[in-house]
């Protein structure tokens, strides 16, 4: 079962306080304030702005509680418990391929379920229940790592989670659970021959792959590319040159808060944005939006770096690969270098459920921290 962890000296808020990793926390602060202040700022021009972000601050709010109560478990006994989080997470995704399963508006995946008058996602949960189970997983198999029979199970592992989420229709979420795959696997001490094995298996497969898809899912790769560019610019290359614009318009300082000239671009709450803090805060509101994200990564690759528990480190890669890969993603689908395959910005992008699933996660990064400098007595600011 899980438990509470003790401190080395002191007690309640004291040690709390003391132990408790202080500098993710403030970056998570600041990146949900940015975060709602733009989820704001989009619904504002289509409609009740205070309305259209009070489940994204409630989520906020409460996920970062959820976190600070999680950083006082123990993670080891927290991830002790992985089928009962792999399980309930795979459940709730089976659900979503029966009659409760929805389709969110303007997305072409049934990957939601509703909650009375709102919509979960369950592959948003999925992603922390792999993070656990993968990581419990690799550090059982650590002194077998570079066995065939240990590796294809692994691999089986992480096939089941983003066959699931692929079947969905969520190409975007896939690429995900991949990225985290990838990561973790990786600092696993792996023989790096299964990477080259498996590159060279993706790339044999890949013009069937690209056979299979859809025109519309064509479309949107080759409207990023310049040969296509004027071809699509009218229909599946319009949304991302629209939001080059508005990028542009926000030259060095932005036009200013609530401010934005286009707030009927599809996703300009979700997917896209990442345009409204460059066009209402300019340059630099993208730059403090980047630089944040970034110190962010940085922060969960410390902690990986400290722990000194294989489990602890599996945890916080996972972590830094989800948050980082999507950013990646984004970023690139908002600067129309990567073509448009629905995947959220964390921490600023529409989502309640998305933003308390991450702070889910954060929570097991607080844990491993928290274990960390209790179990050295000291603070590690």
């Amino acid at each position: 079962m899980a438990r509470l962890s003790k401190p080395s000296s002191g007690a309640g808020l004291r040690s709390f306080i003391r132990y408790t990793n202080l500098r993710l926390v403030l970056l998570c602060i600041l990146l949900s304030t940015y975060g709602c202040m733009l989820v704001y700022s989009a619904a504002y021009g289509v409609g009740n702005g205070f309305s259209g972000s009070i489940i994204q601050i409630i989520a906020s709010i409460g996920g970062l509680v959820i976190a600070l109560i999680i950083s006082r478990i123990d993670y080891e006994g927290i991830c002790s418990l992985w089928p009962l989080w792999c399980g309930g997470a795979i459940l709730l995704v089976l659900l979503t391929f029966t009659p409760l399963g929805l389709n969110a508006t303007g997305t072409d995946d049934t990957a939601w379920l509703a909650i009375g008058p709102l919509t979960f996602q369950p592959s948003e949960l999925l992603k922390i229940s792999f993070i656990i189970s993968f990581s419990m997983h690799l550090s059982k198999v650590q002194d077998r790592i570079k066995e065939f029979k240990t590796v294809l199970l692994l691999a089986v592992h992480g096939g089941i989670h983003i066959l699931l989420v692929f079947l969905q229709g969520d190409d975007g979420t896939a690429l995900v659970f991949i990225a985290m795959f990838l990561s973790m696997l990786l600092i696993s001490g792996i023989n790096l021959l299964y990477y080259v094995l498996g590159l060279t298996g993706v790339c044999a497969v890949l013009p069937i792959l690209w056979n299979m898809m859809s025109e519309d899912k064509k479309s949107r790769f080759l409207c990023i590319l310049p040969p296509y560019v004027e071809k699509y610019l009218e229909s599946a290359g319009w949304q991302q040159f629209e939001a080059l614009k508005s990028i542009g318009s926000g030259q060095l300082s932005g036009v200013g808060y609530l401010e934005g000239a286009n707030p009927t671009l599809f996703a300009r709450n979700n997917d896209l944005i990442f345009i409204v803090a460059a066009e209402e805060f300019g340059f630099i509101g993208g730059l403090i939006l980047l630089a944040l994200l970034g110190a962010l990564m940085f922060e969960l690759y410390r902690c990986a770096k400290l722990s000194q528990n294989s489990l602890g480190t599996y945890i916080c890669v996972g972590m830094m690969s989800l948050i980082g890969f999507q950013s990646l993603i984004n970023l690139g689908m908002n600067l129309r270098v990567l073509p448009v395959i629905g995947i959220t910005l964390p921490f600023f992008s529409d989502g309640g459920s998305s933003v308390l699933t991450l702070y889910l996660g954060i929570g097991l990064v607080l844990s491993v921290s928290f274990s960390e400098r209790t179990r050295k007595g000291r603070s590690l600011i």
